[in-house]
């Protein structure tokens, strides 16, 4: 199996396309329900997983709001998908993931810009049994550690097959609208992609490791980070403005 590892201090991103899910895994959901990983794989849909953790102040939150501009940008029907995030931290609790989702819905919401909602937006996030976190990480390829302020830890979304594959990895920030929708189509029809060239942005303080790719790390993620940050703040101002409107 091809593999690729993008490192940063203990941290790494080992890309291994085809790789087989191990669906049998028990998370709690967002309602504190028990659930099994396969629970969200439906045999039909395509599943972007986002390894992360709820309590983050750092990257979690932007690679969750840049997966959604993506899809929004992309025109992605959001019956043709599910997002499925997962918290590498133990101590994440059910109350940490559904304060989070909430956040995560209210953007999806922010970027239809009043315009109604076809269909709901399939997203859960989870929290771990056990194990069952390290253990998906480990199957995905993910190598995070702890560190003074979180988790250390890669900033990917994972694009997942109907049937618990891994399709593509799509590392970073600033997901492009078209590779995304590509992704999706190929991975529902079964395709597995081969690995991926973008660089891998690193949660939790990281400095880039020196070497060649050290200006281009530095220079997508000013250029992502301002971005994201600019439709996160326009998001607050109108969520702040809107509760002071309804005082």
């Amino acid at each position: 199996m091809k593999r690729r590892d993008f490192l940063a201090g203990a941290a790494a991103l080992v890309q291994l396309p085809g790789a087989e899910l191990p669906l049998a895994l028990q998370f709690r959901d967002s309602a504190g329900r028990s659930v099994r990983l396969g629970d969200f794989f439906d045999g039909v849909r395509p599943v972007l997983l986002v390894p992360g953790y709820w309590h983050c102040p750092q990257l979690c939150g932007l690679v969750m709001q840049s997966l959604l501009d993506a899809l929004h940008k992309g025109g992605v029907a959001r019956e043709g998908f599910r997002i499925v995030g997962f918290s590498v931290a133990p101590e994440d609790t059910p109350a940490d993931a559904r304060k989070r989702r909430a956040s995560d819905l209210a953007f999806a919401g922010f970027l239809l810009q009043g315009k109604p909602a076809h269909s709901p937006i399939a997203l859960e996030l989870l929290v771990a049994r056990g194990d069952a976190s390290a253990r998906l990480a480990g199957a995905l390829g993910v190598r995070y550690v702890p560190s003074a302020q979180g988790y250390e830890h890669p900033a990917v979304v994972i694009v997942a097959t109907p049937s618990g594959r891994v399709a593509r990895y799509l590392p970073g920030l600033g997901l492009d609208p078209g590779e995304l929708r590509v992704a999706l189509a190929e991975a529902r029809g079964g395709r597995i992609a081969g690995i991926g060239e973008r660089i891998a942005l690193f949660c939790s303080h990281l400095e880039p490791q020196p070497g060649a790719h050290t200006g281009a790390v530095m220079t997508a993620t000013r250029i992502t980070g301002l971005g994201a940050a600019a439709a996160l703040a326009a998001w607050c101002w109108r969520r702040r403005h809107g509760a002071q409107h309804g005082d």
